[in-house]
């Protein structure tokens, strides 16, 4: 396996800090950040034009997410708390979440778009009801701002980690914490659960393997130099890959921990990193809104 970086795109996001969340079939990029008027914007990653621009946050927009099938977008940021339902193809706000205690630093929709959990500043983490905009839920005992929380596949935990370094598993119906797991210190930016439920990944300044059942760090992978920011597992799972703050995205062996690859080429801290579904390249954002696809070397 070895990428070859091409820089494709330098998209106009008007933001000093961009967030971005490439959709689930990896044609459309999402992205929102700071400035002067924030904004949400779609946009299309093979020709770099912007398809909607999504106008409502009134403070930078720090959190994106899309439903699995693509048709509902939801955003969140510093501007009370709000999380803003979008319809994809139009562009359309059709609902805003508003519970005013913090700026929002995540959102996730559970896997049937039904429902979307929030993690907020003030350390709590959130189930709403999409259709009705009702909180169902709380999952309280962070003690600071919440950067990322999941569902996992049986959508009956969630998983959370932000500021306070720990990672806390949750129950959804009744929001008892079930383990709380002391974290790498610094601040957790990513989760992401292997296909066995029991396995996870989390990324700060390095990246870990957790067992879930036991709270057992069972691995490290050490060579990032900065805060990594995304970290998702390969098709088959026998890779990891990662994005960070150093401007290198890094193709690890996710038995073994060693890296197999490091790709360069963006100018800015890396956001997010993804692999196209069939596995034969990269695609990465970085905060100046530099796009990168990286291409498998046959």
């Amino acid at each position: 396996m070895n990428y070859i970086p091409i820089r494709v795109h330098k998209l106009s996001v008007e933001t000093e800090e961009m967030y971005g969340a490439f959709s689930p079939d990896r044609l459309r990029l999402l992205t929102g950040g700071d400035g002067t008027a924030p904004k949400v914007q779609i946009w299309d990653v093979e020709t770099g034009n912007c398809l909607h621009t999504l106008y409502r946050h009134k403070g930078p927009v720090s959190a994106l997410a899309w439903t699995t099938d693509q048709r509902l977008i939801a955003s969140g940021g510093f501007d009370g708390c709000i999380c803003c339902l979008w319809d994809a193809a139009s562009g359309e706000c059709l609902r805003v979440l508003d519970d005013r205690q913090s700026y929002v630093r995540s959102v996730e929709f559970s896997r049937s778009g039904e429902q979307l959990l929030s993690g907020s500043g003030d350390g709590v983490v959130r189930l709403w009801d999409v259709a009705t905009g009702k909180l169902l839920q709380s999952f309280k005992g962070h003690a600071d701002g919440v950067y990322h929380a999941i569902f996992d596949a049986s959508q009956t935990r969630v998983v959370s980690g932000g500021r306070d370094g720990t990672i806390r598993f949750w129950e959804v119906n009744s929001g008892r914490c079930l383990r709380v797991t002391e974290g790498p210190g610094g601040h957790t930016q990513c989760l992401a659960w292997h296909s066995d439920q029991r396995r996870l990944l989390s990324c700060a300044r390095d990246i870990r393997l957790w067992d879930s059942e036991t709270g057992e760090c069972l691995r490290v992978f050490h060579g990032h130099k900065d805060t990594v920011r995304s970290v998702v597992w390969s098709q088959n799972e026998k890779h990891v890959l990662s994005a960070s703050h150093d401007r290198t995205i890094r193709i690890w062996n996710s038995e073994t921990a060693d890296c197999m690859q490091v790709l360069e080429g963006h100018e800015a801290c890396i956001v997010n990193a993804v692999w196209t579904l069939d596995g034969m390249s990269v695609l990465s954002c970085d905060s100046d809104g530099g796009l990168c696809r990286s291409f498998q070397d046959k």
